[in-house]
């Protein structure tokens, strides 16, 4: 007797917490700048570098990127912009890990604020929050076939799954060369920029991860003729990218998540030796899951009219991925100039990030709400060469799902796909967004698998007092199963005797059972 087994690998979500930690750093303005009036916007994000697991606690090391645009003190207004790094490192415990934990985490710049604390010294505080998932990885061996097991009954049982088959990590290098419209001076200064990718579509393809999408890039930049005003142009590149996923297939399930990684934006000269062109270098971190449907045949029970056997049980349990949807959320707000704002002359660009504040699990879906962060940068009649105004836009959108049970997990990952503004008067602005929410559902499943048996005389006194035939009336639950074991007969003799064609039996229904 020879049992024939397939090897599983499960990845099932052990714990999840969430930790927010703070920043608080000072800097000092160069020399070489102009001394702070106030300041005007400032924009942040961060990135990972580790994420360590550790007995009872994970370490989440990683870098604020910050800068910061401010009014400079002279006589002719003007602008100037300080850039800086905060390292950190947050420790965050959570009792059932070890060294040998997989763990994923999300980080966040929930919030970051620029202030003067004098003319040549600025202090920069933050809110990080960490989102971290703690997965763990099992192998299990279930018996999917019987070889030389002659006179062995076997029950089997199919398990339909989603089966985890590529979980990588990879970073998407871009790198666009941008050149300024002949209109517009040469390029004496970059002050500000702001690069993002928008319309991102990724699908699995044979071995790659096919990845197309746009970089919109945004930059203010001093002219070589100091007597002219700021400049400030947009432009966006789309791209088209395969990144290297060996096992990957087309008819994989993707799970994506997308993070800022480094970016840098430098001047370039052009053909001519002029400094006409921005240099563009951008990263996108990549958190890829695929997964594929799965079904295995494995035997849940077996018995022999001749033989005592006594399967050795292992409990399996998992997570099956049941629903995979990505979300278009559409947002229109009009914005009203504040007390103390200046009035909208015209809009020069707007950016920000979303954060999901709830998420309800309904009957027919997911109500997601949130908000957008906006920071909005727009020249006003003033003599201020730039200003910029923070709101908030509030969306809620509900998400439909299939009927989710009791015990599922839902995952939401959100991103701001479209962010415009359009000038509507001086003291409005018209905000269209979309927000993009990927929602994976996993449910949690269990079974019982056979990893081996234990083979034992059979009780000859308990089978001699069993009857040699009899006439059994079919109750409910009964199956051929369970009536050959219990008269230690075999199904194919109630199948041969009883003329049966399937194997499904109705209550009521008379059987003649004869022991083997």
């Amino acid at each position: 007797m020879e049992f024939s087994k397939k090897e599983i690998h499960t990845n099932t979500l052990e714990h999840t917490r969430y930790s927010q930690l703070t920043i608080d750093d000072d800097f000092n303005i160069p020399d070489a700048k102009g001394d702070v009036e106030r300041i005007i916007a400032k924009d942040g994000h961060i990135i990972m570098e580790d994420v360590i697991a550790e007995d009872g606690k994970v370490r989440v090391i990683g870098t604020v990127c910050f800068k910061a645009m401010y009014k400079t003190g002279k006589e002719q207004p003007d602008i100037e912009v300080y850039t800086g790094e905060i390292p950190f490192e947050d420790h965050v415990n959570i009792d059932g890990v070890t060294r040998g934990s997989q763990v994923e985490c999300e980080c966040h710049l929930d919030d970051i604020t620029v202030s003067t604390i004098n003319s040549r010294k600025l202090e920069v505080r933050g809110l990080i929050g960490n989102s971290i998932s703690v997965y763990s990885d099992r192998v299990i061996n279930p018996t999917t076939n019987l070889e030389n097991g002659q006179g062995i009954e076997c029950q089997y049982n199919n398990i339909s799954r989603q089966e985890l088959c590529i979980a990588k990590h990879d970073v998407l290098k871009l790198k666009e060369d941008v050149d300024i419209p002949q209109a517009k001076p040469n390029i004496r200064e970059l002050l500000w920029w702001s690069v993002e990718a928008q319309g991102l579509e990724c699908k699995a393809g044979d071995d790659v991860l096919q990845v197309r999408g746009e970089l919109s890039i945004f930059t203010i930049y001093r002219g070589e003729d100091e007597h002219m005003p700021i400049q400030y142009m947009m432009s966006i590149r789309a791209f088209s990218r395969e990144i290297p996923c060996q096992g990957a297939k087309e008819n994989m399930v993707l799970v994506l998540d997308c993070g800022t990684g480094k970016k840098e934006v430098s001047i370039k000269a052009d053909a001519d030796g002029e400094d006409r062109v921005i240099a563009v270098d951008a990263a996108i971190d990549m958190n890829i899951k695929m997964y594929q449907q799965s079904e295995l045949k494995i035997i849940s029970d077996m018995y022999s009219p001749q033989i005592e056997l006594e399967p050795v049980r292992e409990h399996f349990s998992y997570e099956n991925l049941v629903l995979r949807n990505l979300a278009k959320a559409k947002v229109n707000y009009r914005k009203q100039i504040s007390e103390g704002e200046q009035k909208f002359l015209q809009v020069c660009h707007i950016f920000g990030g979303v954060d999901v504040d709830d998420t309800k699990i309904e009957e027919d879906g997911v109500n997601v709400s949130g908000v957008i962060k906006c920071n909005l940068l727009y020249i006003s009649a003033s003599d201020d060469p730039m200003n910029c105004t923070e709101f908030d836009v509030p969306f809620e959108y509900k998400v439909e799902t299939m009927k989710c049970k009791k015990g599922c997990s839902i995952r939401i990952v959100p991103c701001i796909d479209q962010l415009t503004a359009t000038l509507l008067s001086s003291e409005e602005v018209e905000v269209k967004a979309q927000v993009n929410l990927s929602i994976s559902v996993f449910e949690k499943a269990e079974c019982d698998i056979i990893s081996d048996v234990n083979v034992m005389p059979i009780d000859y006194v308990k089978k001699s007092k069993a009857p040699g035939i009899v006439g059994y009336v079919v109750k409910e639950g009964d199956s051929i199963w369970s009536v050959a074991r219990k008269y230690y007969a075999t199904t194919e003799s109630i199948r041969k005797i009883n003329g049966l064609d399937k194997d499904q039996l109705v209550p009521g229904e008379k059987l003649i059972v004869v022991k083997s």
